[in-house]
C-alpha cells in the first residue's frame, strides 16, 4: 500500500494505491485518524480509486475512522470506490454510512 496527500482548502484527501490487508491496515488508520485530528482538516477525503483489493481489516479501519471523524464533528469522503473493495462495502451493507463522492477519471 503507498499513500499521498493533497490538501484543497479545508478538505484533506488521502490518495491510496495498492492492497489493503490486515498487514497494512494500522499503516492506514494512523494515518487516517491523524489527518482527523489535524486542525486544518475540517473534511477527509479517502480515494480509493488505485486499490484493487481490501479485507475485512480494512472495512474496521474506515468504520473507526468514520466515527472518529463523526465525534470531531468532522466528514469522511470515500472516492473512487470501484470492484471489489466497493463489492465487500456492499456486502456488509455497510456503505450507506459514508459519504461518497464521484471520482473524476482523467481523459
Amino acid at each position: 500500500m503507498q499513500t499521498a496527500f493533497r490538501r484543497e482548502g479545508r478538505n484533506c484527501i488521502i490518495f491510496i494505491s495498492g492492497r489493503i490487508t490486515i498487514d497494512s491496515a494500522p499503516v492506514l488508520r494512523a494515518l487516517l485518524l491523524q489527518q482527523l485530528e489535524s486542525a486544518v482538516c475540517d473534511t477527509v477525503t479517502v480515494d480509493l480509486y488505485e486499490v484493487p483489493y481490501v479485507d475485512t481489516s480494512c472495512v474496521a479501519v474506515l468504520l473507526e475512522v468514520l466515527r472518529a471523524g463523526r465525534a470531531r464533528k468532522k466528514t469522511l469522503y470515500l472516492r473512487g470506490l470501484r470492484d471489489r473493495p466497493r463489492f465487500l462495502l456492499q456486502a456488509t451493507r455497510i456503505l450507506p454510512l459514508f459519504n461518497e463522492v464521484s471520482h473524476d477519471v482523467p481523459q
